[in-house]
């Protein structure tokens, strides 16, 4: 009984290993793909447009397999896919900037994972998804603001005084990635609940919020 509860629990960190590594290749697939066909580019158009001194900051899809690794195996397995995405970015521009680059869209994107997975595990009666949400951009914008403080002083060489102005700013373009991440996140994640929750760990943090299979 012992060996085969051993046994069980070693193939299902085996199974989130996997996904975690499949899920963050993906996030690294969608970050290639959007940057080399210039959709990247093309809608964060309005952003670059309306603040040209943060144009370097772009919106995207990345987030998404991350959430989901997150939703469905655990906080470490986005952990571990986020990293993947991180170090893909790096591998992409090696070099001090692309190493923070790639720093900065792991953490991130890890932070607003974390978030809603706090607001997942608050709720004992029944999920809120509005409250997972608001979790995770609070998550991520405060992240982010701390992340900011250290990396445009110390590496880009921005002045405290400028790098304080910016951080409103950069608080807003969080918000609206993040919302973009958790909320196209959790209608996926939810989907594939909805049509294959037999193929998830009992334990998968968006089962647990439900507190049942989905209907």
């Amino acid at each position: 009984m012992g060996l085969s509860r051993a046994g069980s629990a070693e193939r299902k960190k085996t199974v989130a290993l996997a996904a975690s590594v499949m899920l963050g290749a993906l996030a690294l697939a969608i970050d290639y793909t959007m940057k080399f066909t210039g959709a990247k580019d093309i809608i964060s158009t309005p952003w670059r447009l309306a603040f040209p001194q943060l144009a370097f900051l772009k919106f995207d899809l990345d987030g998404i397999p991350l959430f989901c690794a997150m939703s469905f195996f655990g906080l470490t397995a986005g952990g571990i896919a986020s990293a993947i995405l991180g170090l893909g970015i790096f591998a992409r521009a090696p070099h001090l900037f692309g190493l923070v680059g790639g720093s900065m869209k792991a953490l991130a994107e890890f932070s607003t994972s974390a978030g809603a997975y706090m607001g997942l595990r608050a709720r004992r009666t029944g999920p809120s998804w509005a409250s997972c949400i608001l979790s995770a951009l609070l998550a991520r914008v405060l992240v982010m603001i701390g992340a900011n403080m250290l990396v445009l002083p110390l590496v880009y060489q921005v002045p405290v005084g400028v790098a304080l102005g910016l951080l409103p700013l950069i608080a807003f373009f969080n918000v609206i990635q993040g919302s973009i991440t958790a909320i196209l996140g959790l209608s996926v994640a939810q989907a594939v609940a909805k049509r294959a929750y037999h193929v998830l760990p009992e334990d998968a943090p968006l089962l647990a919020a439900l507190g049942r299979p989905p209907a």
